[in-house]
């Protein structure tokens, strides 16, 4: 073998062996794209990492989590809270909730969460949604999650049946399955086996879903921030300054209220930096009255 492949050789084996060791551990991996995801299915396959996500089984984020991590073990959970509490407690190694939808913007629950608790982001998984209705007789009720009915407002329009909500696409179609003159939005494979009319949202929609862990990741190509400001003139243009001055693209921004008294908000900004974040951070802190860095990630296509 000559000496230039044989140093190829040795390269190739050094790095199946640093991708074994880096395969033991169940966090998620930091980089993107096609190595990303064949680190995440290596990982998933050889740690088992436990996976709480908002179920049941066949709801958009069992998808999210099922295609993302293949080999984990996936533990279904009724609230996004509940979720939160399983990766806390380390009942679970990581977490999937929905966090940002294309139509109808970040997930509240999701929010609170990330501003209120410990876990951080590690990776963000975006899938395309696609909602199918399926109906029984002629529709009195409709069930779906808040989001699924928002994402299809003409077709919910057109029915004017009465709307109830349920914990996620796939507990509604478990609903819809022994009910009579209702109808049912969810997705493909929930609704497999059931004769469904499917792209009725309104638009191209997609989901952005979040992994949360216990670790907080150090790098990334975005960075989420939720931060408080004083309730004075100016004070959120004096805080987003340092983000203008310092060129980083500002992907997202959202005002949310913080509970804690009436009118009072904290702010979520999705930041596409790669170095200088906690520099920037610095300039960020004296500025506001709350600043916490909620997650550094990839953002990944399944």
């Amino acid at each position: 073998m000559p000496y230039g492949l044989r140093g190829v050789h040795d390269l190739e084996l050094k790095i199946a062996e640093l991708i074994e060791e880096r395969a033991s551990c169940p966090q998620p991996p930091r980089v993107g794209g096609d190595l990303g995801r064949f680190l995440a299915e290596l990982i998933s396959r050889r740690s088992k990492p436990t996976v709480a996500y908002l179920g049941p089984e066949k709801s958009f984020t069992w998808e999210a989590a099922a295609a993302y991590l293949p080999g984990a073990r996936l533990a279904p959970l009724r609230a996004i809270s509940e979720v939160f509490d399983a990766v806390e407690s380390g009942a679970a190694d990581l977490g999937v909730v929905p966090f940002i939808n294309s139509l109808e913007g970040p997930v509240g629950e999701t929010v609170d969460s990330l501003a209120t608790r410990s876990l951080s982001i590690s990776v963000v998984l975006e899938l395309k949604i696609v909602l199918c209705f399926a109906a029984r007789g002629t529709p009195k009720v409709i069930y779906s999650h808040p989001y699924a009915i928002a994402q299809a407002r003409r077709l919910v329009a057109s029915l004017g049946a009465q709307i109830v909500y349920t914990n996620s696409t796939a507990e509604a179609v478990e609903v819809f399955k022994s009910c009579e003159n209702c109808g049912v939005i969810a997705s493909p494979r929930a609704l497999e086996g059931f004769e469904a009319k499917c792209g009725v949202q309104d638009a191209d929609s997609f989901t952005r879903f979040a992994v949360v862990s216990r670790e907080a990741p150090k790098a990334g190509s975005y960075a989420a921030l939720i931060f408080a400001v004083p309730n004075v003139p100016g004070a959120l243009y004096k805080a987003l300054e340092p983000i203008a001055q310092a060129g980083v693209n500002m992907t997202l921004i959202y005002s949310r209220p913080t509970r804690l008294s009436p009118w009072d908000y904290f702010f979520l900004v999705e930041l596409q930096i790669r170095d200088g974040l906690g520099e920037l951070v610095e300039r960020l802190r004296p500025r506001t009255t709350l600043l916490k860095v909620v997650g550094r990630y990839e953002i990944v296509r399944i």
